[in-house]
């Protein structure tokens, strides 16, 4: 089997699995009635994603998720808010693992922060006006508290994959070799 084709099984198991965390998500009931406030429990696959083969692919499991969500759920509000979230998200992201230095919990944390702020952003420029602000607060602290669960659940399970590590994110790119990179320094981590 070509290294395209795992990517691509890759590909399709995590937009699988961003399904079923969000299914999951939705039957959680989160104490806070302010809308937009989520646990945020597919990010797990895309950070993983990220971590295990790299930032183009991340970036179709992310738009997967977006796309078929969307599709689900059928309301296009609710589709320009998880795109607005999920795209800065994605690119704070992609920054912050390419910057190297960052523990995957805190590329977690700034995801979870910068998906929040798409999300108000989009709110306001739907419902023209700037009053949604004043939930921003809360949406900060609890952005950080998911932020740093999803990231420690996409870190156990990554440690826990190390079979997968070794075959994903092999090729000549600069991105591929970063997430080599990063997947052997989470394997030292491990040992």
């Amino acid at each position: 089997m070509s290294q395209k084709t795992k990517h691509l099984a890759y590909i399709a198991l995590f937009a699988a699995l961003t399904l079923v965390l969000g299914y999951l998500e939705a039957t959680i009931p989160v104490p806070v009635t302010i809308p937009g406030v989520k646990l945020g429990l597919a990010n797990i696959a895309v950070l993983i994603a990220l971590y295990l083969m790299g930032p183009r692919w991340a970036l179709a499991v992310m738009l997967l998720k977006v796309a078929v969500t969307s599709l689900i759920i059928g309301a296009p509000s609710m589709a320009l808010y998880s795109l607005a979230g999920s795209s800065l998200a994605y690119l704070g992201m992609y920054a912050a693992w390419s910057f190297g230095r960052l523990s995957l919990v805190a590329v977690s944390v700034i995801a979870a922060l910068l998906h929040n702020i798409g999300q108000i952003c989009a709110a306001i420029a739907i419902m023209q006006t700037p009053a949604l602000l004043v939930n921003l607060p809360v949406m900060i602290v609890a952005a950080c508290i998911t932020g740093v669960a999803t990231g420690a659940v996409a870190l156990g399970v990554l440690k826990a994959l190390s079979p997968l590590k070794s075959t994903a994110a092999q090729g000549g790119r600069a991105d591929d070799r970063l997430a080599q990179r990063h997947a052997a320094a989470i394997a030292a981590k491990r040992s």
